[in-house]
């Protein structure tokens, strides 16, 4: 056989290197077509697809989602519930610490009270205002005017609201209409507001007839506002200090009797603006349900509250 036709036909006989050359071509082949297994690689970087922004999108998709399914939960999760507060819990720890305060007054005095006002409170929709009358000889004015704004504290931190202080002293000598309408106006305005409590105190200085106003707020069920709460202080000018052997009876009658004194005007003709013996019947009958004594606190007439 001629040689052209052998090398043709690759019937020569391999030699040692031309064994190494194809052993070494054909690892060659094995590794690239091992790293040709993804068909992305093959494609040129202009064909490639961009991975960046697209795992950005998928990761801002997922934070987006996240965050709606938290607002949903928030939104349908109820509200933490509040501890409910009993009004009449609120008041009798309150008037503990007031009697603690006025260690000299009588027994029937926080019991009275606690009836009374304890009542009052547990009503949801009371029918008509509460109101009592603090009295005082002239040794226990501190006293008296300490306690009446000590009460007045202990009912308002029950029903979350504040107080309304009305001074009769200042009105003394004043026009009785003047007086009235500025009465009408002081206490409209706190019980339409958050001042469901109001003290008078010293009532019987005030002008005898602008205290006829008080039959529109204590009028029973006739009132013009039922939740509330009026206290009245009345100073016994003439006695020293009302006697711990006085009843409650005893004690009514006499302030009673010092009321009349003060607004029943002698000698002048009846007339409607004029307080006279029935208009003043009338007013004592809606504002005398709880007469209560009151006995000095040395600590408070020598310091005040």
């Amino acid at each position: 056989m001629n040689l052209t036709y052998l090398c043709r036909n690759n019937i020569l006989p391999v030699s040692p290197e031309n064994r190494d050359e194809e052993a070494t071509e054909v690892t060659s082949a094995k590794e690239s077509n091992e790293g040709d297994d993804d068909p992305v690689d093959k494609l040129t970087p202009e064909a490639k697809p961009e991975r960046g922004p697209l795992k950005y999108l998928i990761a801002v998709g997922v934070v987006v989602l996240v965050a709606i399914l938290v607002q949903h939960l928030l939104q349908h999760q109820p509200p933490p519930q509040r501890e409910d507060v009993c009004p009449v819990d609120v008041f009798l720890k309150q008037m503990e610490t007031v009697k603690s305060r006025f260690p000299r007054q009588r027994p029937e005095l926080w019991n009275r009270n606690k009836i009374h006002l304890k009542r009052h409170l547990q009503t949801s929709r009371p029918t008509e205002p509460v109101s009592l009358i603090l009295t005082a000889g002239r040794r226990a004015e501190r006293t008296l005017h300490c306690l009446a704004q000590s009460l007045a504290s202990a009912f308002s931190a029950a029903v979350n609201a504040s107080v309304l202080h009305i001074d009769g002293t200042g009105s003394a000598g004043r026009d009785s209409d003047h007086v009235k309408l500025d009465i009408d106006r002081k206490l409209q305005g706190a019980f339409e507001g958050n001042q469901p409590v109001a003290v008078i105190h010293r009532f019987e200085e005030l002008p005898p007839s602008s205290t006829l106003i008080f039959y529109r707020y204590c009028d029973h069920e006739n009132a013009a506002y039922k939740n509330i709460f009026l206290i009245f202080t009345v100073l016994l000018e003439e006695e020293d200090e009302i006697p711990g052997t006085k009843s409650l009876s005893a004690v009514e009658e006499m302030v009673d009797d010092h009321l009349q004194k003060k607004f029943l005007s002698q000698g002048r003709p009846a007339s409607f603006d004029r307080m006279d013996i029935d208009k003043y019947g009338g007013l004592w009958s809606r504002i005398s349900h709880l007469i209560l004594p009151v006995a000095a606190e040395e600590r408070m007439e020598l310091h005040g509250c």
